[in-house]
């Protein structure tokens, strides 16, 4: 038979009925609807906890049972954990959460116990059981979850001390790198080895680079001191070996050669090879043309004025009545230009 309440005991029913909802949406039971996230080292804390979860149904078909037997209808309420969102967390986390979630129904079995009628006798024993078995629950739980915690934490400072420490030596790295390119980007390189070893002439290279070995090469020549250095006259050697009428050579060597043998002329050494220069190159040589024929006549009109007096002294008018003789004025098939150019050299020759 149930038993009879007195009309006074409507608190104690709201409080069974509390239980029993938290019993039936229990916080244990919450942890594997919410999908958590779990690692090897959470087996223990899952276990327990789904065992916990078993035994809250079972206290929750006891306490409809009491309610009944107070000839009263258990009602589940809301579930006691609607405002938290508790998805996807870590099985430590959610440990801790039951943990928490035991203390308050402690303390709420207290309560109820505190206005239980003195007629529900059957209901208190029930009741106590229960309490019982969830200090027994909290007792196994907490060291567990606690552990959970610990390694969580652990496992966490670990990985940020592994990149903290991979930053720090990334950061020294490119420092290091920063400083080396600093150092060689304000270190001055000799002039004069860079001067003697590049050469401006190097096929393959860059203008710009063509450019930058010229400057070196005029920067170490001109910072040189010792009077040994510029006695072989390297320029008198360049225009005795490149000739300014080599086959295959383009416009602007043939210019640069062409300047290397007239800076060679007007220095003291090379005074001489003026006049054998402007000997071999004959001013009518067949088959060239009128500009060629022009530089040929006026090196050989220079080579003619730069001579020495001790070259100039056996025979001054020996070439001039050699030339009158070998050109004749009235040669037929030359042009008015050349005939005029003869005859003025034979009135040369002559008033020579």
């Amino acid at each position: 038979m149930p038993t009879r309440l007195a009309s006074g005991s409507q608190p104690f029913l709201e409080a069974l009925n509390e239980l029993f909802t938290r019993s039936f949406y229990s916080a244990a039971g919450y942890v594997f609807e919410s999908q958590p996230y779990a690692v090897a080292g959470d087996a223990d804390a899952l276990d327990l906890i789904s065992q916990m979860r078993r035994d809250d149904r079972r206290h929750a078909q006891l306490l409809s049972g009491v309610i009944e037997d107070l000839d009263a209808v258990p009602l589940a309420g809301a579930f006691p954990y609607w405002h938290l969102d508790l998805n996807y967390l870590s099985v430590p986390t959610l440990a801790a959460f039951v943990v928490r979630g035991l203390e308050d129904d402690l303390q709420r079995y207290d309560a109820a116990l505190a206005v239980m009628p003195a007629e529900a006798v059957g209901a208190r024993a029930t009741i106590k059981a229960i309490r019982l078995e969830k200090e027994a629950q909290l007792a196994t739980l907490r060291p567990v979850a606690a552990a959970a915690q610990a390694r969580e934490s652990a496992a966490a400072a670990e990985k940020v001390a592994a990149r903290k420490a991979a930053r720090n030596a990334r950061l020294a790295k490119e420092k290091a790198a920063k400083e080396a390119a600093k150092k060689a980007a304000t270190a001055k390189p000799s002039a004069k080895p860079a001067a003697g070893s590049l050469d401006p002439r190097e096929p393959g290279i860059s203008p710009k680079e063509r450019a930058r070995r010229t400057m070196l090469l005029k920067r170490g020549g001109g910072a040189s001191a010792a009077p040994a250095a510029v006695a072989p006259a390297p320029t008198g050697a360049a225009a005795a070996g490149l000739d300014p009428l080599e086959p295959g050579i383009t416009p602007k060597e043939k210019a640069r050669r062409q300047m290397l043998a007239k800076r060679g002329g007007g220095a003291p050494a090379a005074a001489a090879p003026a006049a054998p220069a402007a000997a071999a190159l004959d001013p009518n040589e067949p088959g060239i043309s009128p500009k060629e024929k022009a530089r040929r006549q006026m090196l050989a009109k220079r080579g003619g004025a730069a001579a020495s007096p001790a070259q100039t002294a056996p025979a001054p008018a020996a070439p001039a009545a050699a030339a009158a003789e070998l050109l004749d004025p009235d040669e037929p098939g030359i042009t008015p230009q050349e005939k005029a150019r003869r005859t003025m050299l034979r009135k040369r020759a002559g008033g020579a």
